[in-house]
């Protein structure tokens, strides 16, 4: 009996090792999603502004400069791997909504992948119980 509770112990370490990974993947993925977000929001509100459009380019550390947007047609968007392209304001915001949707499904299979871990902890707690038992209601 006591190898069996060591063994559920180990299993719970480990499942709870993986779900705090998919805990922290998750904001990651809510973050960077927010992140392409805000950047399509931006662009969608470029194109409806008329007239001289002043904006703050970051310099680091907190630090900004004024500057005027002098191409208003087009944005240089990343794609990845430290690589960025200048694509017309419609194709940017395309590829944005793309890549926003990529996060989105990112997202939901994550939760899914977590809701099973945490139902794979609550049978272990069960079985811990059940060995115990049921004297007992602490978690491995």
């Amino acid at each position: 009996m006591e190898k069996e509770l060591e063994k559920l112990a180990y299993e719970y370490q480990i499942l709870q090792a993986q779900a705090q990974l998919l805990s922290q993947n998750l904001e990651l993925l809510t973050l960077g999603r927010e992140e392409f977000k805000a950047v399509r929001e931006t662009l969608e509100e470029l194109k409806k502004m008329d007239g001289e459009i002043e904006i703050l380019v970051p310099v680091g550390a907190g630090s900004f400069l004024k500057g005027k947007i002098m191409d208003r047609e087009n944005a240089i968007v990343s794609v990845g791997a430290g690589y960025a392209v200048e694509k017309d304001l419609d194709s940017a915001i395309e590829y944005l909504e793309t890549r926003i949707k990529e996060y989105d499904e990112a997202i939901v299979k994550t939760q899914e992948a977590l809701r099973k871990i945490e139902g794979q902890l609550g049978e272990l707690a069960k079985k811990v119980q059940e060995i115990q038992g049921g004297k007992s209601t602490s978690k491995p």
